[in-house]
């Protein structure tokens, strides 16, 4: 159930995602556009207009340049044009007489970004789209002028960009974008519905592949623990042990599920040894222990190509490692041995003292809490044996008291829940 909640959830975060998206890709292309369409019909007058002015640009009088300039000024709704030589030197400008454009100019020469000219290293028009003030719109316009490939000057034209103008492409930009998100949740609405019953189904295939795997570690766990100790309640009650300690000390859940694979198949490799030494019930010889101590290694190599089981080599080759560093296969010390080992280590070794096995009998609750107490800091994790005593005797209590079937209800359900959730 919360990965479907989590899928909806990324359902309408992606349809969020894509909305915004959209909108403010379509904001900046139809600002640009709008922008870039005004500069390219600016232009396309000016062309018209100024091929007329080329020749007298430097070369008749002021008068001339004025009366020409004026009419070039009308002709292109320019408030203000300013005429620079071919070193981008001004030497002239003429501002509009029309009344109604003074508080315009005011604006224009107190603005800072028109004292930035905007000169064009080609034979291209170059633009600046600005905003001033209690929303005035101006368009500033470079505009290289050329005879022969020989450039002559530079017209510059500011041009004031009337608010009804932008309100309504303001308005068409709104008006745009709300049918994008209106189609783009359309769609995810008409398609939704598609995608959460495939994804669902998806899910019902690994829910049933998780469930598989989780029953053949059960098996395979079961299995070395009925030719080790005639039962398969070991299993059960050194996965709930490591369960219950790790939920003490807060594991996360990817270590959690690492270990209760790990607890399930942390002696498979016994699967390699023989009965004569695995069943033996008088205490095993030098070479016998040797042997013995190869299942570590023998499980290692049995999961380590399974992506799925290989999760749980931690605490297959770590559990008898020793926290002073006397322990097999690898001797490794201290913290360096991994937390779900050290924490496995301790349930393994309780259970193994609590537990009737062939070669012994079962020691009771007191004196396997002492034998783990002396063994703090040599054998274990001295501050998960702290730990662990916190909580030992509620769980040999209510653990020991219970039936196969009891035991296998509650894994189940920490396994539901870490695995399933």
């Amino acid at each position: 159930m919360n990965i479907i909640s989590s899928f909806f959830k990324r359902a309408v975060f992606l349809m969020i995602f894509l909305s915004l998206i959209s909108t403010i890709t379509i904001y900046f292309f139809q600002q640009y556009f709008f922008t870039i369409s005004l500069a390219n019909e600016i232009k396309i007058n000016v062309d018209k207009k100024v091929h007329k002015y080329e020749q007298k640009l430097r070369l008749l009088p002021q008068d001339v340049i004025e009366k020409d300039v004026k009419s070039f000024m009308k002709d292109l709704d320019f408030i203000q044009v300013e005429l620079y030589d071919e070193n981008e030197n001004q030497f002239y400008i003429l501002m509009s007489s029309n009344k109604k454009f003074e508080n315009k100019l005011e604006l224009i020469n107190s603005h800072d970004e028109l004292s930035l000219h905007n000169f064009p290293t080609s034979n291209k028009m170059s633009y600046n789209f600005f905003e001033a003030p209690q929303n005035n719109y101006f368009i500033q316009i470079f505009y290289p002028i050329y005879k022969s490939n020989e450039l002559l000057g530079y017209i510059e034209g500011i041009l004031y960009i009337d608010p009804i103008v932008i309100q309504r492409f303001k308005r068409a930009i709104v008006a745009i974008n709300i049918t994008v998100v209106l189609s783009i949740l359309l769609f995810s609405l008409l398609i939704f519905p598609l995608i959460y019953f495939a994804y669902k189904k998806l899910n019902n295939l690994r829910s049933v592949l998780l469930s598989s795997n989780i029953m053949m570690i059960n098996t395979l766990g079961n299995t070395i623990a009925l030719r080790d100790s005639d039962t398969n309640e070991h299993n059960y009650r050194v996965t709930l042990y490591a369960i219950k300690l790790a939920q003490k000390i807060e594991l996360d859940k990817k270590d959690m599920q690492k270990l209760i694979k790990g607890a399930f198949l942390h002696d498979i490799g016994k699967i390699g040894i023989s009965d004569n030494i695995l069943l033996k019930k008088d205490k095993l010889n030098k070479d016998e222990i040797n042997t013995m101590k190869k299942h570590v290694l023998k499980g290692v190599a049995l999961v380590k190509e399974n992506s799925w089981l290989k999760d749980s080599i931690d605490v297959i080759l770590n559990h008898h490692e020793k926290f002073d560093g006397s322990g097999y296969p690898c001797k490794v010390k201290g913290l360096n041995i991994p937390k779900i080992a050290r924490i496995f280590s301790i349930i393994d070794v309780f259970d193994a003292l609590t537990s009737k096995r062939p070669y012994k009998e079962a020691f009771s609750y007191e004196e396997s809490i002492t034998i783990i107490k002396n063994k703090r800091g040599s054998h274990f994790d001295p501050d998960l044996v702290n730990i662990f005593l916190q909580i030992s005797k509620e769980l040999y209590d209510t653990t020991n008291s219970r039936s196969k079937k009891q035991l296998k209800e509650e894994l189940d359900e920490l396994i539901e829940k870490y695995f399933f959730d």
